[in-house]
């Protein structure tokens, strides 16, 4: 579809600039106004070197500074989208909550209107076109200069400066475009009109995928009298909900919070939209009356128009305010986790591609990601020595737990490892080797390598246990019961360590953590020293065969390195 798909736009945008030179004129315009937007969007993500990400963790702490940090980041960025999208990477490496991203995206709608007060105040007004030459001159000179933070600093201004570039070709195009066409004529009263050009509004901002954009090209058509004020709002109010794509679109790569975050961005604009069609009439008088109070002539519809955009925006965020927390409750209730069952595939909860470009949420998402994984092959491991899966509940006592569990367990080790590991730990190897490579921090670069060798050690001491497990099996039945206690010892070792890096993996407390550690390294020990003295007693009082004692050397050996590389993946994870 999309070869066939792209050269047809080639081909009929061709014929269409040979044909007319104003249309081309326009259409120049409104993709060097989004280029400048890709271009400053860079800068800004470039030049925070994380500050932005710092700052919306520190900052977030209540609704209302959710809320304040969305509307001064967008407007700072000019880029609702950009902010969504950091968001949607924080929400889903579980840095931020659901109410704090809920607060971001009601402040970022907020945040956004204010590119239309600039267009609409200046765009038009202003010959704005003397001022993006020297802007783009100075981005450049930053640019060409050999320091990050300067090359940022001239992204920035170049983008700045084509913003500007595209917004004054787009008004040239829209003038010199009324000279061989009135798109006047094809103007709609009444709520029919709203109604059509809330849809044109929706398209535009599918295309362009900035309100922003769309806000300029409706300006722009307004000052040239090429659609009416009353057709301007319907654009507006659709360009509201047309922009929510590129967030819907990404959340389609992030984890189930992510998704619920989305959900919500689109709850708000479709309620938005609703609203603001059905009680058009009454905004628009409400906006009448504020331009008084503001100063706006009666005949400024570009500032009144981005009047109206903050007016609707503002009074949701008010009205949705108090039910933040309600609406978080309905996304997760509407937007549910798959209930896991043992039996079937697992896959990755938190490795998503919305957190590949944030060097924090990289970080943290891996993090969690590795600890899921521990999760499950703790499970594994603990069949493997088998014992069964509600014996990890915290209130039996391990001290018993081999005479509870004294017969050998029927499932396949390998399936398990297929269905609840592999895929898991696929993913995070290959996010971690792509993350790298996003990454200049090479301190992020040696944490993520880090990470990885921790998945490694996981799945390494899961392989381990597999080998242990044929000879566990034979001997757990076996009628000599001293070579039952050898092999019980190993089971019950396993098992108190397992149920000591679960406080570690699953709490996650990193208060006690080196505690724990120790303490582990401490059983890890004792075990080797008395398995040891255990198995040469055996053999001087000739109870066990070469063989068996053979058998049991390579088995403590064996134990000795699956609680090594758990305590080793711990360390990595979580000791700094």
């Amino acid at each position: 579809m999309q070869k066939v798909f792209i050269p047809a736009i080639f081909v009929a945008l061709s014929y269409i600039f040979l044909k007319n030179e104003n249309i081309l004129l326009l259409c120049a315009g409104i993709a060097i106004f989004i280029f400048g937007m890709v271009i400053m969007g860079e800068g800004f993500k470039s030049s925070s070197g994380g500050t932005l990400e710092k700052f919306l963790r520190k900052h977030t702490s209540t609704k209302i500074k959710s809320i304040l940090f969305g509307v001064i980041s967008t407007a700072l960025m000019q880029s609702s989208t950009l902010i969504s999208l950091v968001t949607i990477s924080f929400l889903s490496a579980g840095l931020i909550n659901l109410v704090q991203g809920i607060g971001i995206i009601f402040g970022s709608q907020i945040g956004t209107t204010s590119g239309a007060w600039l267009i609409a105040g200046l765009g038009v007004s202003v010959d704005i076109e003397k001022y993006a030459m020297p802007i783009i001159i100075f981005g450049v000179i930053f640019l060409l200069q050999s320091s990050k933070k300067l090359k940022s600093l001239g992204q920035i201004f170049i983008g700045i400066g084509l913003l500007f570039l595209g917004v004054a070709y787009i008004k040239d195009g829209f003038e010199a475009l009324g000279h061989d066409f009135d798109l006047s004529q094809y103007s709609i009263g009444g709520i029919k009109g709203v109604l059509i050009f809330f849809a044109v509004g929706i398209v535009v901002a599918v295309v362009t995928q900035s309100s922003l954009a769309t806000i300029v090209l409706t300006v722009a058509a307004l000052s040239a009298e090429q659609i009416s004020y009353q057709n301007a709002l319907g654009i507006v109010i659709g360009a509201n909900l047309g922009t929510t794509l590129t967030a819907l679109v990404s959340s389609l790569g992030s984890n189930i919070e992510g998704r619920r975050l989305a959900f919500v961005y689109l709850l708000f604009n479709v309620i938005l939209c609703v609203l603001s069609i059905v009680f058009i009439k009454q905004l628009a008088v409400l906006v009448n009356y504020e331009a008084i109070v503001f100063g706006i002539s009666f005949d400024n519809y570009g500032l009144k128009l981005a009047l109206f955009h903050s007016t609707i925006n503002v009074i949701m965020v008010l009205t949705l305010y108090p039910f933040i927390d309600k609406i978080s409750s309905l996304s997760k209730k509407i937007i549910k986790r798959k209930v896991d069952s043992w039996n079937e595939e697992d896959d990755a909860w938190y490795i998503n591609s919305s957190s590949i470009n944030h060097e924090n949420a990289m970080r943290e998402v891996v993090r969690k990601e590795i600890c899921h994984l521990y999760v499950n092959a703790s499970k594994i491991m603990t069949l493997g020595i088998h014992i069964k899966l509600s014996a990890m509940g915290p209130n039996l006592n391990f001290e018993n737990i081999v005479n509870l569990y004294n017969t050998p367990l029927d499932f396949d080790y390998e399936e398990l490892y297929q269905k609840r590991i592999k895929k898991i730990y696929g993913k995070i190897i290959n996010f971690i080797i792509i993350a790298q490579s996003n990454t200049t921090d090479e301190e992020t670069i040696k944490e993520l390598a880090s990470f990885q060798k921790a998945a490694l050690c996981i799945v390494e001491a899961l392989k381990d246990v597999k080998h242990l497990q044929k000879n566990m099996t034979k001997h757990m039945l076996s009628q000599n019961a001293d070579i039952k206690n050898g092999y019980n010892q190993i089971r019950a070792n396993l098992f108190m360590q397992i149920k000591i890096l679960n406080k570690i993996f699953e709490e996650n407390d990193g208060v006690s953590v080196p505690q724990l550690i120790e303490q582990l390294e401490a059983l890890r020990e004792k075990f080797d020293i008395s398995a040891a003295r255990f198995l040469g007693n055996l053999l001087k009082a000739d109870k066990i065969s070469p063989l068996i004692g053979a058998s049991l050397i390579n088995d403590n050996s064996y134990t000795y390195q699956i609680s090594g590389n758990l305590i080793e993946a711990a360390k990595l994870i979580f000791v700094r």
